[in-house]
């Protein structure tokens, strides 16, 4: 995998005959006890550079994939949805080269706020207009369908299961738990977009830590370990929501404890 442009919110990189692109929507920060233990209490040990501000640092990012069939993009922020401070995907494809004239599939990880909002523009148009499908995990069409935000959507549905492809060389990739379909998607067989599988650097340390809108913490734990495990089995390289900057690298295991590290130009 090769660098092939960064700026400030967005970085590139080549995987076989795909680009993936790292779309920074912007930062925000959440309260420390998001992080749960395996009794399901917030944590209260943290160590020196977890919190920031004592909160927890949370970027939130998308992620086009590009190639000779079109243009996916996987999760599309939340627009004016959430935080202040997120809702930048469009300068961040700008900077990137593109715009939303470019995208021809959207396909989400799951429907939290974060993840759909940015479909639907201020104006409650469609963002991306030329995107005539937008794949949602079929456990989680009813959630999407009921939120009156994306009723201009709803004629470009399609249902998401594993295996599924939305674009030739990404495939579905189920990792259930901190939503009931919440999807991963592998690209070309080498890099695995794994949506909210981490929400802080500290559960790789940590995977046991869960996350406080985790719908089904068990599960998410154990998917998390799960995929740990296949990424390393595999010799996939990860993209995350949020991840470290900039959002995308490698995981290593050194005895039980696991680290990432960001891909350098």
């Amino acid at each position: 995998m090769r660098v092939v442009r960064e700026t400030e919110r967005s970085l590139t990189v080549e995987v076989q005959d795909l680009t993936v692109t790292m779309l920074l929507d912007g930062e925000t920060a959440m309260p420390p006890d998001c992080l749960r233990g395996p009794d399901g209490v917030g944590l209260t040990d943290y160590a020196a550079g977890d919190l920031v501000s004592g909160k927890l640092p949370l970027p939130v990012r998308a992620f086009l994939v590009r190639g000779p069939a079109g243009c996916l993009l996987i999760d599309t922020g939340a627009g004016r949805a959430w935080h202040k401070g997120l809702g930048q995907l469009g300068a961040a494809l700008a900077e990137a080269g593109s715009g939303p004239q470019e995208v021809d599939v959207v396909a989400l990880t799951h429907t939290h706020i974060d993840h759909l909002s940015g479909l639907v523009d201020d104006d409650g148009g469609l963002a991306f207009p030329n995107a005539g499908r937008v794949f949602v995990a079929t456990e989680e069409l009813m959630a999407f369908r009921a939120e009156p935000r994306m009723i201009p959507v709803l004629p470009r549905l399609m249902p998401l299961e594993q295996g599924d492809g939305p674009l030739p060389g990404v495939v579905a990739v189920n990792a259930p738990g901190h939503s009931p379909g919440h999807m991963a998607f592998l690209v070309e067989g080498r890099l695995l977009i794994w949506g909210d599988l981490v929400h802080h650097p500290l559960q790789f340390a940590r995977p046991e830590v869960t996350w406080k809108f985790d719908e089904d913490p068990d599960q998410a734990r154990a998917t998390r370990a799960g995929l740990f495990d296949r990424v390393l089995a595999e010799g996939w390289l990860v993209a995350g929501a949020h991840l470290p900057h900039p959002g995308i690298g490698r995981l290593e295991r050194t005895g039980g404890v696991y680290s990432f590290h960001p891909v350098t130009r």
